[in-house]
């Protein structure tokens, strides 16, 4: 996500975010682990690291242990995962950077409905 690259022109949260997903990749049986090892990082580096939009982040950390749960249990497959969290990834993106007053009340959930 664009905010997770800000980090003040850092880059440490999405490098730790980045690890989260090396180490836990995204397939059956890894999303809890995955979201709470995300979940670490964000807490670790805090709204001061993203801005303004840190609620879009927390929303789409619940979108994505969403899609990994859906996986965990087989009610999604691994293609159809992916694409969900790269659409609530560009979903959330595009809500960040859209200035009307709607967008700081958006919410982000998977095109799937879950």
């Amino acid at each position: 996500m664009a905010a997770c690259t800000d980090d003040r022109g850092v880059g440490a949260m999405h490098a730790a975010v980045s690890q989260c997903f090396a180490q836990y990749p995204f397939q059956k049986g890894t999303a809890y682990d995955r979201f709470m090892c995300i979940t670490d990082a964000h807490l670790k580096y805090g709204p001061g690291a993203v801005g303004a939009r840190y609620d879009l982040v927390s929303q789409v950390d619940l979108a994505s242990l969403r899609i990994g749960l859906d996986v965990d249990i087989g009610t999604l497959s691994l293609p159809d995962a992916r694409a969900a969290l790269n659409w609530v990834t560009a979903k959330a993106q595009s809500t960040a950077f859209r200035p009307s007053e709607n967008a700081t009340h958006a919410t982000i959930t998977p095109p799937h409905g879950r």
